[in-house]
């Protein structure tokens, strides 16, 4: 055995031999590096040094007693660049050989596989994102910082796991994991500070001197994040952050969430796409934090006057934000720019999180107070502008979500000035293209919610929120149309007023008309509702009660009289017959285009008008059509049945069908096959009415099923009857799947008929085969009337 005394000499020794050894290998590349590896004698490194010397180093040594000799360093030196720049020399040089592990069995051995080892790695990392918490945001060397943290975060997937819920998992187990998070969000948010200045100093003044940095600042930046993100994406990883209560009761994440929101746009494209890449990023982490289920976030941001002040703070950022992007301020990168990023789906996760806000307590009516004015906005946008931008099967601009593939060796190599900018290659993402008609359809689906959330009353919750609403909406409006009466149904709302009134009501009608072709895709039957609602109480406000009355008279006396002025009689119902005209001459296809097919099949007259009235007369069902006296009396009946998509045969096919296939409505493919094969006996059925069909037939199914309950315990009978209305909740009623017989009124007649099973109005709705639920309910009854 040794003498003891030799021991010191020994770990001097090897001290020094991993100082120089991270001083001289840290600057190779990952080639280089395998190659010194390869050739190791005995598994023995050996090398050149900058002073032509020759040095070697065992390969356990120096895997076995990195993560020692880091911490060391970092605990007993003074902390100024130079100790900052040879921890990053180290740990660029670690990352190396964690990429050789899997092709050189000692360090598999003792870098992979050894628990020690392991346990020193995670008490380095931990320690060094620590002391990179505690910084300032004057300090001078942010790149370094930023740097150092991304490489500290990534170290992790490097000798755990690449896999995000492994990676998780592993750190949940983790004694130390509840001082980790916090160190690790306020370590982030250091670095979106030292961001924040580069940017405002870089658009300050314009000068492009200092632009490789700042770019490189930002990838560490969004790097950074994007691990943060990727973990709150793991269900029990988010569900314990949740519970931290320096990141959720005190603000931490907010806070990082604030700043991040408040990161100025520049005009070069690059810095305009990874500032939106990083805001998309802050708001899907809070998005994924408000799907935890065991506890509130919201709840625990709002438990304290600071924490809702801040959470307000934010709120008003991301609704400052949708502000602009709806005015089309961020809608494209700038002209000058020949190459386009993907800025990530910034406007979408800004939506979702209103949506959710709207519909939480602690916010919702902060969000009224704050974003109604927006929503007027759009809703006063020219029509046809409107039905492009939220109407539409394709959205002229949508977003692209992207993950940054992070190169800790090339980005380390870059600060430390061992790699070039031009040995430095552009940032690679890994896209996540969502289709422009997906990406329409859940943009405006959101809107509808946010809607139908403000418009939802419930008073054991929020009892001083009634009509908050609908009176913010008017108030809003009163500033764009000042002659409007608050409350009032009069004539004084005259010229441009009246215009921009009608344009409102118009855009409503047609948002209502294409939300009710999202469901059940993008939308329940609940906010499709609530929006009806909404556009029910808003109407008799901005609309002229001479007008009103101008309908009633027409409906009670003028019945076979044509309409001279059909648009006026559109009070607080739906025109949606104008509305699918308008569309398809906007070549405005996707659902809409399915749902308001018949149109184009069917040669309507040029004189044909229906006209459709919004509100019920006491002792009718406000149900009323005029067609110009083309009508006879027994085709004036007919208007009263409702429309039919497929005849006995195609009924009975689709039934025996769905013996062997139940659940047909979710399988696209045999949809589309089926649609196919009933067209060939009967009209033509598309596959969009064949999805809807079988969906409204399932609900009847159900609702029936459940009234059959109902009636049983004997809680929902009316007038003594049995309580079940058998045009309504029965599936198969002949009124409303089978084909009509023709009248005896000759081909005249026929014609007329087919007319009428393209377009009926009932209770003031356009009713269509396959769209709703409530087809063929006459003023709400769910009864058919008798001509």
């Amino acid at each position: 055995m040794r003498p003891a005394k030799e021991d010191a000499p020994c770990k001097a020794k090897q001290a020094v031999d991993l100082v120089s050894a991270i001083k001289e290998l840290h600057s190779l590349s990952s080639q280089e590096l395998s190659k010194l590896i390869r050739d190791a004698d005995n598994d023995t490194i050996q090398w050149t040094t900058s002073d032509g010397s020759s040095n070697q180093i065992d390969v356990e040594t120096l895997a076995r007693n990195f993560g020692v000799h880091l911490i060391a360093k970092l605990m007993s030196s003074k902390r100024d660049e130079e100790l900052f720049r040879y921890l990053l020399g180290g740990l660029r040089l670690l990352h190396g050989l964690c990429d050789q592990a899997t092709r050189n069995s000692k360090l598999e051995q003792v870098l992979l596989d050894d628990m020690k080892v392991s346990e020193q790695m995670f008490d380095l990392i931990f320690y060094m994102i620590t002391v990179l918490a505690s910084f300032k945001k004057e300090s001078p060397l942010a790149l370094v910082h930023s740097a150092l943290l991304a490489c500290s975060l990534y170290l992790l997937t490097a000798f755990i796991s690449s896999q995000w819920h492994e990676l998780a998992l592993v750190l949940l187990a983790h004694p130390k994991v509840d001082i980790f998070m916090p160190v690790a969000f306020a370590a982030v948010h250091i670095d979106i500070q030292f961001l924040q200045v580069k940017l405002s100093e870089f658009t300050d003044t314009g000068t492009q001197s200092n632009l490789a940095e700042v770019n490189r600042l930002c990838q560490h930046c969004e790097a950074s994040l994007q691990f943060l993100q990727s973990l709150c994406q793991q269900r029990f990883f988010r569900e314990r952050l949740v519970k931290n209560k320096e990141l959720c009761g005190e603000g931490g994440i907010l806070l990082l969430a604030h700043d991040i929101m408040k990161l100025p746009f520049c005009e070069e494209s690059y810095l305009m796409a990874v500032v939106s890449r990083l805001k998309s990023k802050v708001l899907s982490i809070l998005l994924h934090l408000c799907e935890v289920e065991s506890v509130s976030f919201l709840d625990v941001a709002a438990s304290t006057t600071e924490g809702l002040t801040l959470a307000k703070s934010t709120i008003f950022q991301v609704l400052e934000l949708l502000k602009t992007m709806f005015r089309g301020d961020l809608n494209g990168l700038p002209a000058f720019s020949d190459k386009t990023y993907p800025r990530g789906l910034l406007q979408l996760n800004a939506m979702r999180l209103t949506d959710i806000l709207s519909d939480d307590s602690n916010f919702r009516s902060y969000i009224t107070l704050n974003f109604t004015e927006v929503l007027t906005t759009i809703f006063l946008l020219p029509h046809a502008e409107f039905l492009s931008s939220w109407c539409s099967s394709e959205s002229r601009l949508s977003e692209e979500d992207a993950t940054l593939d992070y190169d800790s060796l090339t980005s380390a190599g870059w600060v430390l000035g061992v790699l070039t900018s031009s040995d430095v290659p552009e940032s690679t993402f890994n896209a996540c293209r969502v289709s422009r008609t997906s990406y329409a359809f859940q943009r405006t689906s959101l809107l509808v919610k946010v809607v139908a959330n403000l418009t939802c009353f419930i008073p054991d919750l929020c009892k001083e929120e009634k009509d908050l609403f609908l009176n913010t909406f008017m108030q809003c409006l009163q500033k764009e149309i000042p002659d409007l009466p608050f409350g009032i149904q009069n004539d004084a709302v005259t010229g441009s007023g009246a215009e921009k009134a009608a344009i409102i009501s118009q855009n409503l009608r047609s948002l209502l008309v294409h939300a009710e072709s999202l469901i059940p895709g993008f939308l329940n039957q609940d906010d499709v509702q609530l929006f009806r609602l909404f556009t029910a109480q808003l109407e008799p406000l901005i609309t002229p009660e001479s007008n009103i009355e101008r309908v009633e008279e027409d409906n009670t006396g003028n019945q076979g009289s044509p309409n001279p002025n059909p648009q006026n009689n559109d009070t607080k119902g739906v025109s949606d017959i104008s509305v699918a005209e308008e569309m398809n001459q906007l070549n405005i296809g996707g659902v809409n285009e399915d749902l308001f097919r018949q149109e184009q099949r069917v040669d309507l007259p040029q004189n044909f008008t229906p006209r459709v009235v919004g509100h019920e007369n006491e002792g009718g069902d406000g149900q009323n059509m005029e067609t110009n006296g083309l009508l006879d009396s027994n085709e004036k009946q007919m208007r009263k049945r409702k429309r039919n998509i497929m005849n006995h045969m195609q009924i009975t096919m689709i039934e025996q069908a769905l013996q062997n296939e139940p659940d047909m409505q979710r399988k696209a493919a045999s949809i589309q096959s089926w649609a196919d094969k009933l067209s060939l006996h009967g009209s033509e059925i598309s596959a969009s009415q064949l999805k809807n069909w079988l969906n409204n037939r399932k609900a009847k199914l159900a609702r029936a099923a459940a009234k059959d309950v109902r009636v049983a315990s004997g809680g929902d009978k009316q007038g003594g009857g049995s309580g079940t209305d058998p045009v309504s909740d029965t599936p198969e009623s002949p009124d409303e799947f089978f084909d009509q017989q023709p009248l005896s009124t000759g081909q005249g007649s026929q014609h007329n008929n087919r007319n009428m099973e393209s377009v009926s109005i009932v209770g003031g709705q356009y009713i269509d085969g396959m769209q709703g639920e409530e087809i063929g309910k006459s003023g709400g009854s769910g009864k058919q009337q008798q001509p």
